[in-house]
Parts: C-alpha cells; sequence; structure tokens
C-alpha cells in the first residue's frame, strides 16, 4: 500500500472514532450536595451551559442529563460551589455633622461628634441587610432568592435607608452592592437630600465605607448677612464587613 493511500485511510478511522463522542449520547447523573441547596447552583449551571443540559433540584440532590464531557465539567465546578455559606459581620456606624458658612465671607467649618453610635448584625453572604433610621436588620426574602431591590420593597415596609449585600469574594475582598432608598428630595421637604451614596464597592475586610450623607440646611438671616447653617440632625451613614472564619 503506498504511504499516501495508508495516512489517507488512517484519517479517515480518525474521523470515524472522533463522530460517535461528538454526538455522544445524553446522560443522567444525581450529584448530592453536601452545604448548599441544590437550587441555589442552578442559577450558575445555567449561565454556563443553558438550554443544553436539564436540571432537576431536589432539596440537597441536583440530578442533571448532558453529555458526559459536560457532566464531568459540572462535577469540578459543583466541588468548587458547594463549599460552606460564608457569614459577615455587619457593623453600622454615624456621625453627626454640622457645618457653618457665612455666605458673605464664604468661609464654612465642619463639626463631628465623637459620639459614634456603632450596631452590628451578622448575615449570610449575599443576604440583604436593612438599614433604616439608625438601625440594621436581616430581610427574610433575602432567605427566599429575592435579591431585586424593587422586589423587597414591595413587601418590607421602607421609605428611606439602604440596602446592602455583602459578596465574599476571598477573605481579603468583599463587594458590597449598596441601594439607596429616596435617593432624592422628599415631596414638600426640598431641604432635604441624600447624597455620596454608590452602587457597587469593592472593600478590605475591616475597612469603613461611607454609605451616604443626610443633610438638612437652615437659612438664618440676621440684619445685612445671611448665614446657611447644616442642622444637627444630619448625619454621614458608614458600614464595615468583617467576614467570619469557616466552619
Amino acid at each position: 500500500m503506498k504511504p499516501v493511500n495508508r495516512n489517507l485511510i488512517l484519517a479517515c478511522l480518525s474521523l470515524l472514532l472522533a463522530i460517535p463522542a461528538a454526538f455522544a449520547a445524553p446522560e443522567s447523573h444525581v450529584f448530592e450536595l453536601e452545604n448548599r441547596r441544590a437550587q441555589t447552583v442552578v442559577p450558575q449551571l445555567r449561565n454556563l451551559y443553558g438550554d443544553d443540559i436539564k436540571l432537576s433540584p431536589d432539596g440537597q440532590t441536583l440530578m442533571v442529563r448532558a453529555e458526559p464531557e459536560q457532566l464531568a465539567e459540572i462535577k469540578t465546578l459543583l466541588k468548587q460551589i458547594d463549599q460552606p455559606v460564608r457569614q459577615v459581620r455587619l457593623s453600622l456606624r454615624h456621625r453627626k455633622m454640622a457645618s457653618g458658612e457665612d455666605d458673605n465671607r464664604g468661609s464654612s467649618r465642619v463639626y463631628s461628634t465623637r459620639k459614634d453610635s456603632t450596631r452590628s448584625l451578622v448575615v449570610q453572604d449575599q443576604q440583604i441587610a436593612q438599614i433604616s433610621s439608625g438601625r440594621i436588620a436581616r430581610l427574610p426574602v433575602a432567605a427566599r432568592g429575592g435579591r431585586n431591590p424593587m422586589v423587597i420593597l414591595e413587601e418590607v415596609d421602607m421609605t428611606s435607608g439602604f440596602l446592602v449585600r455583602p459578596t465574599v469574594l476571598s477573605e481579603n475582598q468583599v463587594e458590597l452592592h449598596i441601594t439607596a432608598i429616596r435617593n432624592e428630595p422628599v415631596p414638600g421637604q426640598p431641604d432635604y437630600k441624600t447624597a455620596g451614596v454608590v452602587t457597587i464597592r469593592r472593600v478590605n475586610p475591616g475597612e469603613w465605607v461611607e454609605l451616604g450623607e443626610e443633610r438638612r440646611s437652615i437659612r438664618d438671616q440676621k440684619g445685612s448677612r445671611v448665614y446657611s447653617t447644616q442642622s444637627k440632625g444630619s448625619r454621614l451613614w458608614e458600614v464595615k464587613v468583617n467576614v467570619l472564619p469557616a466552619r
């Protein structure tokens, strides 16, 4: 047999052997999770594989129907995902602010009281905390999978404040998703505003992060001089997150 013909035959055989692997029939496999509920990992798998795989969660059992190669990938991925849920401690504090400004001279002073009021709360990774009127509390809707702030507000009586959702990226970095509620002038109260609010921040554990500042301005006129002074009720809100040791 000529070398050319032999090489051609070998190439054809290799192609024929590869065809069954490329079109391998889907198989079903049941994965048992130890630390997570199966429903919580479905969104991540769906984002990666779309409708190419079939997922059937039941408690901590996940049945997957996919091609053998995909099943092998999913097995490795689930080992990384199925880790104990981390807990974080959120600490909230506010500082009372006051400022004075002489419109004629343009001078301004800011005072901050030393009596910071600090409160703490332990939440699970990605659980949403509600901060309102100086209080911090867990939102039970987060445990049910609710993460849309607009949906949450339909179930929680909250007219102003912040929603904070921590996501542990590593031992040294946490991502804070911060949603400001009523981040605009209140109707009928033009002297009220909330400023300096961020949406997403990546912070180091133990670092204080500003949520926002609530201000009310009071103008007073004495003779020909006009003063603009911030009221004593103005507050600067800050939050700190600490990652607790894994159990």
